[in-house]
């Protein structure tokens, strides 16, 4: 069985890599080779590769969500409908799922079935259920297309949700009648209203509501970074963790409740009624916090294990587990590409082989030996998958996780069980169990404050993640393997230099896929170079953090020897905060030092420097310049033997006049001044550049229109190849001394994946000459 659920999951694996979903016409040939795996290979386990495949293909075909007949990369229409989601509320901004039911605007009134993840700023009183007729703003959703960052289009699409957008206040904005829906939903948002409205700590009021309702808009970045750097964040998500502890408490508390009831117990087995209450709870549990698909995952599988009992079956445990994902991934397909799916059973997996070696010793001495096999053992999926990796995390997990499964997580269900009969009840519970989660969290931003032994940034390398998964799987095989001995000085390569993937005298430039906003990296062989940071928005969510930091991270990088913030502006010098926070940071410059703060100096022209055989040099702005917002950008010159690249913030006509006469301005790759804008890429600069390419960093369809048409026709007049992290997401070349300039990387189209929109056109109808 280990095996055939083994080959399931390579075939689902294998489909979930497609860049196109492939037209419903090729399931017969799937269907063919599936009949020949069995009567003529009369193999199981190639039949279960492809059925894996044939069944991953089937899903995806009925479960794409509906495109809007007529669609525009930006569309102004009329949405009536509901609220079908709990509202994320965050300032004077709300956020949630509408379901539409009719749509005006593209010409015809038409009807149907769309979700679509909304925003609307000054929103009145939302709750689950309320119907609505609004004007929106709507486009394709559209995410981060860049290595490490999370995939956003990727999240909505397997709920059902192809756009995105936010309700615009020049439109009509009618209330109506409520229809009897979302009553989970509407429940859920009660409980959510009397915990926010409890006089305790926000981070209290956002991990009762994380661990009891499954909703952690709540917690706000800094508790995020504060979970991920102690390898906690797993403890907010409701998964397989929560759901086994609840099971779990069922089962011992209803098996000791019916040994008091010795007549019964002769009868039915107390494991047998214990297995059914704590299944019972479990899928109490995972109503309460919305039946999300990682609490569908977990719930499918503790349904398996406890009928197992209930039907007083004895199994392999091993065999046990491959039903369970079996079942998962035919529930759910796309799971096997989720991090939860490896992670929820990899633990349990870990966790039977850790206990087969502690067998017989003290509880607490099981306890630890599951955590520190747990700790090692997950290291290649955290890796894999570009998730954080503390030092600490087996410590406070050994702490924290049944502190939380025994303690937090069913005060916190009472909590929320109580919110229903009495708000004055549960807000006084809370603020009982705020005094314990006020204390863990200080205990944690204590232990994350002092020095300890840092662990290098592991994500991307094969080799760390091969010999780490080795040291795993040879701690937990039995006795007398061969040279399980090894297992421990193999895990020294946590604490191994990572060889620099950059060769000296080379640089590779990477212009990030930002959205509407820019941030390049230089990297050399040992120096790591960031002009501009990216966008920073009202509600504190920045490109620095969701896609610098990752990015840098799969590359091993966690100091930036230079950190060039060309100007103020929020879209060039957002998130600087976070990164300060995350990174070790040498160096800030900018054109504008006072306005962008964190210590930073001035970047002046004719500043030179090399790293590791490549040239740097600033070209603008003068020490004693009198520029100030886009004017004041720096513009920096990098080059080796192989060719240069120009980066020009948002530069616009005025300096490029006088810059056209410096015989340093001529680069192979050009970074197009301000997006694109009319105000910038005037043909006398475009002619003193003569680039190979010319890079535009534009978000998706932008409100500015940025590329504007009459500056991309300048730069192709001139023979500029032109591309666009719009539609190719982060872009990358390699400067080599030995082989040139490569050609473009473009990570939109060599990762694409099938659920992610067709980016082909991110025009907007106006362009203008000034913007973000």
């Amino acid at each position: 069985m280990l095996l055939l659920a083994a080959s399931f999951a390579l075939g689902t694996l294998a489909f979930h890599q497609l860049a196109e979903l492939p037209q419903g016409y090729w399931l017969l040939p799937g269907a063919a080779i599936a009949a020949l795996c069995w009567f003529v290979l009369r193999s199981r386990v190639l039949l279960a590769l492809v059925t894996g495949f044939c069944w991953s293909h089937a899903y995806a075909l009925l479960t794409v969500p509906p495109p809007v007949p007529g669609q525009l990369p930006t569309m102004r229409l009329v949405l009536s409908g509901q609220v079908v989601s709990l509202i994320e509320r965050k300032d004077r901004l709300a956020r949630f799922v509408f379901a539409a039911s009719t749509i005006e605007g593209l010409g015809d009134t038409i009807e149907g079935d769309w979700r679509i993840r909304l925003s609307w700023q000054d929103a009145p009183d939302l709750h689950p259920g309320d119907a609505w007729r609004f004007a929106v703003r709507a486009r394709a959703a559209h995410g981060y297309a860049s290595p490490g960052a999370w995939d956003y289009e990727g999240w909505l699409y397997w709920q059902g949700i192809r756009y995105s957008g936010y309700v615009s206040a020049d439109g009509p904005a009618q209330a109506l009648d409520r229809s009897p829906c979302c009553f989970l939903q509407r429940w859920r948002d009660a409980i959510s209203v009397v915990i926010d409205r409890s006089p305790v700590s926000a981070f209290s009021r956002g991990v009762v509501r994380a661990i009891s309702i499954g909703d952690t808009s709540g917690l706000d970045g800094d508790v995020r970074t504060l979970f991920r750097a102690t390898g906690t964040s797993h403890l907010m998500a409701i998964s397989g963790l929560h759901i086994g502890l609840i099971a779990s408490l069922g089962l011992v508390g209803f098996s000791g409740l019916w040994r008091c009831l010795p007549t019964l117990c002769g009868h039915i087995p107390a494991r047998v009624v214990g297995a059914g209450a704590g299944l019972l709870l479990a899928f109490g549990y995972a109503l309460m916090a919305g039946m999300g698909l990682p609490t569908q995952r977990a719930l499918i599988m503790l349904s398996l294990l406890a009928l197992g009992l209930l039907l007083r079956r004895e199994g392999n445990s091993l065999n046990a587990l491959a039903v369970a994902a079996l079942a998962v991934l035919f529930w759910h397909p796309p799971s096997i590409i989720a991090a939860g799916f490896w992670l929820s059973f990899g633990a349990v997996l870990i966790i039977l082989a850790a206990l087969r070696h502690a067998t017989g010793r003290p509880w607490w001495m099981q306890a630890l030996v599951v955590q520190l096999a747990l700790g090692v053992a997950l290291l290649p999926v955290l890796m894999f998958f570009d998730l954080p990796v503390s030092v600490v995390s087996p410590l406070v997990n050994l702490v924290l996780v049944p502190l939380f499964g025994f303690v937090v997580v069913p005060a916190g269900l009472a909590i929320a069980l109580v919110a229903g009969i009495s708000a004055d009840a549960a807000s006084w519970l809370l603020a009982q169990l705020a005094v314990l989660l006020d204390a863990i969290h200080d205990v944690l931003a204590w232990i994350v404050a002092q020095p300890m032994p840092g662990l290098p940034a592991l994500q991307g390398s094969l080799f760390a993640s091969l010999a780490i998964a080795l040291a795993a799987v040879l701690l937990l095989s039995p006795p007398g393997v061969p040279l399980r001995g090894i297992a421990l000085p193999l895990l020294a390569v946590l604490w191994l230099p990572r060889q620099p993937d950059v060769t000296e005298q080379d640089f590779h430039l990477y212009l990030l896929d930002v959205g509407q906003g820019l941030s390049t990296v230089i990297l050399t062989r040992h120096h790591t170079l960031i002009f501009d940071s990216g966008p920073e928005f009202s509600s504190g969510f920045s490109a620095a953090q969701a896609v610098v930091v990752p990015f840098l991270m799969t590359h091993g990088r966690q100091r930036i020897d230079r950190l060039v913030l060309s100007h103020g502006d929020k879209d060039h010098a957002g998130g600087v905060a976070q990164l300060l926070s995350t990174l070790d940071v040498v160096r800030v410059v900018s054109g504008e030092p006072r306005r962008v703060g964190h210590g930073a100096l001035s970047c002046i022209a004719g500043e030179r420097w090399q790293w590791d055989g490549v040239h740097f040099e600033f070209l603008h702005p003068d020490a004693e310049h009198v520029f100030s917002g886009n004017d004041a950008s720096c513009v920096l010159r990098v080059s080796n033997a192989a060719g240069s690249v120009l980066l020009t913030g948002d530069i616009e006509q005025r300096v490029e006049r006088q810059l056209i006469d410096n015989p340093g301005l001529s680069s192979d790759i050009v970074v197009a001044p301000h997006h694109g804008s009319r105000s910038s890429s005037a043909e006398t600069f475009v002619a003193a550049t003569q680039p190979r390419y010319v890079l535009y960093s534009a978000g998706w369809a932008n409100r500015y229109g940025f590329p504007a048409t009459e500056v991309q026709a300048r730069w192709s007049a001139a023979g500029a190849q032109a591309i666009n992290t719009a539609t190719s997401g982060t872009i990358s070349f390699v400067f080599s001394d030995r082989d040139g300039l490569s050609v473009p990387g473009l990570h939109r189209r060599v990762h694409r994946r099938f659920w992610w929109h067709d980016s082909g056109s991110a025009e907007a109808p106006l362009a203008v000459s000034s913007g973000d």
